[in-house]
């Protein structure tokens, strides 16, 4: 076949022109402009082709060739801006946006990128060429740019406004180098692409497939004179590379669209803010677009009881107070739907008080003064437990002065203790007929003034361990 005329045949009166349509600075013979279809008709096929939308409003065309991965050209990428795919509708933001490495800016050659999205569109993707497309082959192009522009003598560019329209048309291979490949005219059964159309694909069918085998860099003024495509077979390994694999090639199977809808949860009973019985079944709905693999009911954020299919319904005991109900539900992709609800059981009135951390300990009675029953130092005022040896009772003492005739209350004997100018009081005085009368329970006799005492008596104090009360000289 006769070799066709090389890319680089010098063209006039052409020049720069951005996704944006802002005039760029002209650049040796061959010129360029982001590339709409001219003499292409509106189509609605090829639904893997959408628009990117970069920063605030500039346009270029793109196609979805992975699961998350789109392909469009390097000079439709600005770095620093914001990349949404917007696809049948739908938007996809992105999360990177790669030029290739030896893209050296407008105008030149490597004008190929790729953009990463967050959330894989429900698109099955177009698949790329791997081998190097024929001279004379057919192609389809689809865009989003406009149908028509030119420019004057002076380099003023005047387009038409009907951009946003998806639209395609056919044309033929002219010519081709390692890198790229160039198709001419447009009408007469033809068409090109224009302003807004950068970054498109041009399909061809490679063994039976139809694959994307260039991608819309620039072209000459006016529009459909000469345009320019990157060919996407010379860099499928790097596109392969970049974007870990997610990449449809020409010859293989198109993955399956990615699920990345989660199950849609509500619980039906109990409502919100209700009062329930300990005993309590919950009572979920719940829908997915593929199916629920499992569900789960979480008391308090603990799982309770869980169920694989319809009826989503969960028997589950409560304890008295307050409560979060959530049902957890999750599809075989992992994505994860919720819903929550918070509920009261009330406390039955014979039950304990669930506030009381020990309703069998109650409050510690308040500290008694001298003469009461007594079994430790904190019991007593004085903080003076004593014991009585011979009945083995407790009292609450105090200290007291021994050269004062009253210093203890009640009748009761100021008494020496084995603590060196320590005295307490001896119990009170007990009452006439009491099995105690006569005796102090600090277990001196008192039947007399000066009486001699029977036995010690031992205090427990907080301070000085335990004491002795002396006998009586």
């Amino acid at each position: 076949m006769e070799r066709r005329a090389p890319l680089w045949i010098p063209l006039v009166a052409v020049l720069f022109v951005g996704c944006g349509g802002k005039e760029l600075p002209e650049s040796g013979a061959i010129g360029q402009h982001s590339e709409a279809i001219t003499d292409g008709q509106p189509h609605s096929g090829h639904p893997a082709v959408g628009m990117l939308i970069i920063g605030s409003g500039g346009l270029c065309t793109a196609t979805l060739v992975g699961q998350r991965t789109v392909l469009t050209a390097a000079h439709c990428i600005s770095p620093g801006s914001s990349h949404t795919f917007n696809l049948n509708g739908q938007t996809f933001p992105a999360t990177s946006a790669t030029r290739h490495p030896s893209y050296m800016g407008e105008g030149s050659s490597n004008d190929i990128a790729v953009v990463r999205l967050a959330n894989a569109p429900s698109v099955a993707p177009a698949a790329i060429a791997t081998t190097d497309p024929a001279v004379g082959a057919e192609i389809t192009l689809v865009g989003f740019g406009v149908t028509y522009c030119t420019a004057n003598a002076y380099g003023q560019v005047s387009c038409s406004n009907d951009s946003g329209v998806k639209r395609m048309a056919k044309n033929k291979i002219y010519s081709r180098n390692s890198n790229e490949f160039t198709f001419v005219g447009t009408g007469g059964g033809m068409g090109s692409t224009c302003k807004g159309d950068s970054g498109g694909p041009a399909f061809a069918t490679q063994g039976g497939q139809e694959v994307v085998v260039g991608v819309t860099s620039r072209g000459a003024m006016p529009c459909g004179t000469q345009a320019i495509d990157t060919r996407v077979d010379s860099y499928a390994t790097w596109i392969d590379q970049t974007v870990g694999g997610d990449v449809n090639k020409g010859g293989t199977t198109p993955p399956p669209p990615t699920d990345i809808e989660p199950p849609v949860v509500s619980i039906a009973s109990p409502a919100a803010g209700a009062t329930v019985t300990p005993g309590l079944t919950v009572k979920a709905s719940i829908t997915d677009n593929t199916g629920v693999a499992k569900a789960e009911l979480l008391v308090d954020d603990q799982v309770a009881a869980s169920v694989s299919q319809a009826p989503y319904d969960f028997v589950v005991t409560l304890a008295p107070g307050q409560h979060m109900l959530k049902v957890v539900a999750q599809d075989a992709a992992g994505n994860k739907g919720q819903a929550s609800v918070a509920v009261t059981v009330p406390q039955d009135p014979q039950d304990p008080d669930p506030q009381d951390p020990d309703p069998q300990d109650p409050d510690p009675p308040d500290p008694g003064q001298y003469g009461a029953t007594c079994s430790g130092n904190g019991q007593c005022v004085s903080g003076l437990c004593a014991q009585d040896p011979d009945s083995g009772q407790m009292f609450c003492t105090q200290g007291c002065d021994p050269g004062m005739t009253e210093s203890c209350p009640g009748g009761g004997v100021c008494l020496p203790t084995n603590v060196a100018s320590k005295y307490v009081c001896g119990a009170p005085a007990a009452p006439q007929g009491s099995a105690l009368s006569g005796q102090l329970l600090g277990g001196c006799s008192v039947s007399g003034q000066g009486g001699t005492p029977s036995a010690p008596l031992t205090l427990a104090l907080l301070l000085a361990g335990l004491l002795l009360v002396r006998r009586r000289l």
